[in-house]
C-alpha cells in the first residue's frame, strides 16, 4: 500500500500518469498493487508480468472496496483509469514521488554484493530518514515500489538495483534520477541468460544514464580492468574508483581477522585524504571488505559525519541469515551463505576458510550446483573443485548436483574415499553420518544456487548438531 504525497482524487492521479478516468471524480485514500491488500477507497494498479496479470483482478478489486482500477485493457469496469501501459504507469507515479521528496538517492547495481551494500548503508542511516530496498524487491516492479515509500521525511533512498535480463534498466533510467550509482562487481553470474560478459556491463551501466549533472559513480568493478572471461575470484578487491564530472577519486582498504569469525580490523585510505580506522567490524567474509568501504564511501558523500560512520559500521549486524552468516552450534561455526552461488562468490567463500586463522581446523565443504552459467558451467565447477581439493584441514567435501558430478567424473576423483561425498540433487542428506564423523570442533560450510535448496540442509544441521 502507497500512499501519494500530494495526489488524493482520481483526476489528479489519472493527469499524473496519462489515463482517462471513466467515471466522476473522488477522493482516494491509497494505491495498492495486490488484489489481495486492497481497502475501502483505494486504487489497484494492474500490472502484469511473465507469470501474473493484474488484470484479471480487477473486478475482484472493485468487489473488495477499491474506488477504481487503473487498467490498460478495455473493460466493462466504469471506475477506471485506462492507460496506455500500466508498468509505465507505475514508474509515472515513481517519478513523482521522488520529484515531490527530493531525497539523495543511491543505486546500488553489480554482479554480488548488492544486498549487503544496501544493509550496510542502511544501517549507517536513520531509519528515520531513509528508505531501503525491502528484502528482494530490487527487479523492475522492486525498484519503483521502494520509491513509492517515500514520505516527506526521507532525506536519503537506497535502491538495490538487481537486473536479470538485457533491457532491465533501461526504463528505470529514464524515470528515476540517481545522485550516486555504486556498481558492487561484474562477472559472470547468470550469464546463461545474459548470453555475454558484455551484455552484462550494458545492461549494469545504464544505470549510468540517470545520473544527475554532479552525480558520482563509486566502480568497484574496476571496469578499465574488465577481460572476457572473467577469473573469477580476485584477491585484491580493495580498490574503489569514484568518478564525477571530471574528477577522479581513488579509495583503498585493507583488512585483517581479529578474535572471532568474521570480525575483521578495516583500514580505510584516500590518496588525498585522512586513513580511517574500524578496529572491528562484523564483514563476516573478507570479500565484505569492498562491499564496506563502498558503504563507508556512500555515507561520506551524502554528508553522514566520519565519526558516525565509523561508530555504526563497528556496530553493524547483519540482517542477511543466508549470506555468509556464521553461527556457534555446540563446539562447531556453521556458515549459511545459501542465497545463492556463482564462481566468484564460491571462490570468495572457499578462501575465506583457507586464509582465516579463527576458524576450527577441521572443515567440511557442502556445496550445491552453481545454475545459469550456460556454456561455462562445466569449466567454473572444475575450477572450483581443483582449488577445493587442495586445501587443507578437509574433513569432508560433500557436492550436491549433476555439474559437481560430472567434475568429480572429470577429474577422477575417487567417490568411495573418506572424504568426498557426491548426493544427486534429490538424494537423502545422511546427516546423521555426518554429524557423528565430527570428532573435532569444525567449520560447516553450506553453499549453492538457490535452486538447489541448501538451506534445507542448514536446518538439518541446526537441529541436528549439538
Amino acid at each position: 500500500m502507497f500512499h501519494l504525497i500530494g495526489i488524493h482524487d482520481l483526476e489528479s492521479l489519472a493527469q499524473i500518469i496519462g489515463g482517462k478516468l471513466s467515471c466522476q471524480n473522488a477522493i482516494f485514500s491509497s494505491l495498492v498493487v495486490d488484489s489481495r491488500k486492497v481497502v475501502k477507497n483505494s486504487v489497484f494498479l494492474a500490472l502484469k508480468g511473465d507469470t501474473f496479470d493484474g488484470n484479471n483482478y480487477c473486478q475482484d478489486a472493485i468487489d473488495k472496496g477499491a474506488l477504481a482500477v487503473i487498467t490498460d485493457i478495455e473493460t466493462t469496469i466504469n471506475n477506471a483509469i485506462i492507460v496506455e501501459d500500466s508498468y509505465l504507469s507505475l514508474l509515472k507515479l515513481a517519478q513523482y514521488q521522488q520529484q515531490k521528496v527530493k531525497p539523495k538517492t543511491i543505486a546500488i547495481t553489480g554482479s554480488n554484493g548488492k544486498t549487503t551494500v544496501k544493509e550496510m548503508i542502511g544501517q549507517v542511516l536513520s531509519e528515520e530518514e531513509a528508505v531501503i530496498t525491502h528484502k528482494n524487491e530490487n527487479n523492475e516492479y522492486g525498484i519503483p515500489f521502494t520509491v513509492l515509500r517515500l514520505t516527506e521525511k526521507t532525506n536519503y533512498l537506497v535502491l538495490e538495483c538487481g537486473a536479470r535480463k538485457l533491457g532491465d534498466f533501461n526504463l528505470i533510467s529514464e524515470f528515476l534520477i540517481f545522485d550516486i550509482v555504486a556498481v558492487t562487481n561484474i562477472n559472470n553470474s547468470h550469464i546463461e541468460i545474459f548470453e555475454n560478459i558484455e551484455n552484462i556491463i550494458k545492461t549494469k551501466t545504464k544505470l549510468f544514464d540517470a545520473l544527475k549533472y554532479d552525480g558520482l559513480i563509486i566502480d568497484g568493478a574496476n571496469f578499465n580492468k574488465i577481460s572476457c572471461p572473467l577469473d573469477g575470484f580476485e584477491e585484491n578487491n580493495s580498490t574503489i574508483t569514484i568518478y564525477g564530472n571530471s574528477n577522479k577519486e581513488v579509495w583503498k582498504s585493507s583488512s585483517e581477522p581479529v578474535k572471532y569469525p568474521g570480525r575483521y580490523k578495516l583500514n580505510i585510505s584516500h590518496e588525498k585524504d585522512d586513513d580511517f580506522t574500524i578496529n572491528e567490524i562484523n564483514l563476516g567474509a573478507k570479500h565484505n571488505e569492498k562491499n564496506a568501504l563502498i558503504s563507508f564511501i556512500i555515507a561520506k558523500k551524502v554528508g553522514i559525519k566520519i565519526d558516525l560512520i565509523q561508530e555504526k559500521l563497528s556496530n553493524i549486524q547483519s540482517q542477511l541469515s543466508d549470506r555468509f552468516s556464521i553461527n556457534r552450534v555446540g563446539n562447531h561455526v556453521l556458515i549459511n551463505d545459501t542465497y545463492n552461488a556463482n564462481p566468484v562468490s564460491m571462490h570468495a567463500a572457499i578462501n575465506e576458510l583457507k586464509s582465516n586463522k579463527y576458524y576450527p581446523n577441521n572443515k567440511v565443504i557442502i556445496l550445491g550446483d552453481m545454475l545459469e552459467l550456460g556454456n561455462e558451467s562445466s569449466t567454473e565447477h572444475l575450477k572450483l573443485l581443483r582449488e577445493i581439493s587442495t586445501m587443507e584441514d578437509i574433513r569432508s567435501i560433500i557436492l550436491k548436483g549433476d555439474s559437481f558430478k560430472k567434475a568429480l567424473e572429470s577429474l577422477d576423483m575417487d567417490e568411495e574415499n573418506d572424504f568426498i561425498l557426491h548426493l544427486d540433487e534429490n538424494e537423502i542428506f545422511p546427516i546423521k553420518k555426518i554429524i557423528s564423523s565430527l570428532k573435532k570442533p569444525s567449520v560447516i560450510l553450506i553453499k549453492g544456487s538457490r535452486g538447489m535448496r541448501m538451506e534445507q540442509i542448514v536446518d538439518l544441521f541446526s537441529s541436528n548438531l549439538i
